[in-house]
């Protein structure tokens, strides 16, 4: 305590305000309560010198922590109950600020983020493993790759970005590789065809001069990078919110998803979100049927949603729009009786044009075509009609934003410099696979012994000189599903017989047997035989491929 003592005052020393010595004690239950009630004592004496504060987790109740300790320790406490969040929260809030929140970051594609999302709902619920995944994707995304340098230039403006890449370009910190690795893309190469249709002058300058495409274009492209980036977060959150606007709606609730999934799917788009599912389709005829009073909630909500500061680069054309509704809606709030004499003058209009052929008895009409011509005519009637038509606009409106917004980000040009796809490597440094060792080490050992007296040409080859347990599992391979344990007994010492010994040392039938039955049980350990009661004297194989 002498030395945390003067470690704490030379930490004080460069800090001008006095801070809290805070001690975690993660897991509580595993600690002895006579070391926890000795350690408690302690700092209580050295409490004038130094302000301790200690974070105790308990995963049972708390009632564990006065059962632990005794009444004079828990005398000189100060305790203050608090909760931690759910990993769960922790974890939608970290994929938010990540992927959604943050423009210049590395965001992942659809595999690795399916990949990230299994991983913690499947496994384990950890926000560590979650932390490496995304950590070792940023590694394996900047070392070694010389495109990286562009990924936090998103952060600038559009014209701070054209001043860095003309200095870069100066000073030859760019040089032909990098643009070579650009052209490789296979975004690029799409961007370049589609191109070369309009603009062919354009698109062979573009991979020809260097120059060009690093100075004048570059700067272009990584703009539309982060416009996209936006306006992605921002479909995301306005199908969040239109999502919330109905929540009682029983055949719905069915199809409302987290923001983490909708993330995933929008990720998962190949040609269009409207295309991916019925979510969409759903919201939008459920919004041409809201009523005048949910109308103006909507546009309410939709006018706090857009005006915020994160989109205000981006949402320009939506506000328009929305005070074209709202100037709508006020007047049909307002009405009075020459806007009602108005709609009934329309009405009757429309009745004429609804029934042409009411004076002709020539025209076929049918009770129940009249009947769907009179409610349609007395829905237009009513003052709701204005209201059906700002709904109908709204969602026709929702419905174009939304495949805008959601489109596939493998459709936008230079998506390689942000989007992280690799899934091979997360896959085999996150889900190992436990039986591939296995086997290699039973049938090779070689490799993990370092001995060279098992070095063999062939991986089924039995040498005398290997470990007791793989030579049970060469002959393990060659049996069926059955496998007698004598048969499998005898093989086996006619194998290790083999083996050199001194004169001195000859080998008893008993250590043959001590050494089988060890064997056997390390296999089935290992979870590849298991008894069977059907024939006492045999076992069951349980794996058949060799990896």
């Amino acid at each position: 305590m002498q030395l945390l003592e003067g470690w704490y005052r030379h930490q004080c020393i460069h800090s001008p305000t006095t801070t809290n010595l805070v001690i975690i004690l993660q897991d509580f239950e595993s600690f002895e309560p006579a070391v926890l009630q000795d350690f408690f004592a302690i700092c209580s004496e050295y409490r004038s010198r130094l302000p301790i504060i200690c974070l105790m987790g308990i995963a049972t109740s708390t009632e564990i922590l006065h059962q632990s300790l005794n009444k004079s320790t828990i005398a000189l406490l100060r305790i203050e109950k608090f909760k931690l969040e759910q990993s769960e929260v922790w974890f939608n809030r970290v994929i938010e600020k990540i992927f959604l929140d943050s423009v210049h970051t590395l965001k992942f594609g659809a595999r690795p983020y399916k990949f990230l999302l299994d991983h913690f709902y499947l496994y384990d619920f950890s926000i560590s493993k979650m932390t490496a995944s995304i950590k070792y994707a940023l590694m394996h995304h900047f070392y070694g790759n010389p495109l990286s340098v562009f990924l936090p230039l998103l952060k600038l403006e559009k014209s701070e970005i054209k001043d860095v890449l003309y200095e870069w370009s100066t000073s030859n910190m760019l040089n032909e590789h990098h643009t070579t690795f650009i052209r490789m893309f296979n975004s690029f190469k799409t961007y370049i065809e589609n191109l070369t249709l309009a603009e062919p002058k354009t698109a062979l300058r573009l991979l020809e001069d260097d120059e060009y495409l690093i100075t004048d274009v570059l700067a272009d492209l990584l703009d539309n990078i982060k416009i996209y980036q936006q306006e992605f977060r921002m479909g995301i959150n306005l199908l969040v919110l239109l999502q919330a606007q109905f929540p009682s709606f029983t055949s719905f609730t069915s199809l409302k998803k987290a923001k983490r999934l909708l993330l995933l799917e929008a990720l998962e788009t190949k040609n269009s979100f409207l295309e991916k599912g019925e979510l969409v389709r759903t919201l939008v005829i459920l919004i041409r049927k809201i009523d005048e009073e949910h109308v103006g909630k909507l546009l309410t909500e939709l006018r706090d949603f857009f005006e915020q500061d994160s989109y205000k680069n981006i949402s320009q054309s939506a506000l328009s729009q929305l005070s074209e509704w709202d100037t709508r809606y006020q007047q049909l709030s307002e009405a009075d009786d020459v806007f009602v004499a108005k709609m009934d003058r329309k009405a009757k209009l429309l009745e004429g044009m609804v029934l042409p052929e009411a004076q002709n008895d020539k025209g076929r009409h049918t009770e129940t075509s009249r009947k769907v011509q009179t409610e349609s005519i007395e829905h237009l009637k009513r003052k709701g009609t204005e209201t059906a038509k700002i709904a109908m606009s709204i969602a026709e409106w929702c419905e174009t934003t939304l495949g805008h917004c959601l489109r596939p980000f493998t459709n936008v040009p230079l998506h390689e410099l942000v989007y992280y796809t690799n899934i091979g490597l997360h896959e085999k440094s996150f889900a190992s696979q436990p039986r591939a060792s296995v086997q290699t080490a039973l049938t090779q050992p070689q490799h993990y012994i370092a001995c060279s007296c098992c070095d063999t040409e062939k991986s089924d080859q039995i040498i005398p000189s290997e470990h007791d347990t793989c030579i049970l599992y060469k002959l393990y391979l060659e049996c069926g599903r059955m496998i007698n344990l004598y048969d499998w007994f005898v093989a086996f010492g006619c194998v290790i017989e083999r083996e050199k010994r001194s004169p001195n040392q000859k080998l008893e039938e008993n250590e043959v047997q001590a050494r089988f039955i060890r064997s056997v049980a390390e296999l089935q350990f290992l979870g590849f035989i298991k008894p069977t009661q059907r024939k006492t004297d045999h076992v069951i194989r349980l794996t058949w491929s060799n990896i």
